[in-house]
């Protein structure tokens, strides 16, 4: 999967902007999610509606009425700042305590 122009995309639920997600990404256990980062998200729109139709959300590829693709700019994993229990733990592990 590589980023379309260093964008990805998710399926957004418009009536409350909550995003498609699936613990296997497989379509077999769907759930909406309210926070972006926890959903699907894929290199390309044609993944992202792929993705809706194996969950049941999309035909021929078409999104059911209600639903977008929505798009943001690729979160690279080397790019997301840690937080303070990820320093903590840093901390731990330099000193030899984990």
């Amino acid at each position: 999967m590589t980023a379309q122009d260093n964008q990805e995309f998710a399926i957004r639920r418009v009536r409350d902007g909550f995003f498609l997600y699936d613990d296997n990404m497989d379509g077999a256990r769907p759930e909406w999610v309210s926070i972006a980062d926890n959903a699907a998200w894929f290199g390309t729109a044609e993944e992202a509606v792929a993705f809706a139709e194996l969950a049941g959300f999309a035909d021929d590829g078409e999104l059911d009425n209600g639903l977008e693709v929505a798009d943001r700019p690729r979160v690279w994993e080397e790019d997301i700042e840690p937080d303070e229990v990820d320093l903590e733990l840093d901390r731990e592990e330099a000193e030899g305590r984990l």
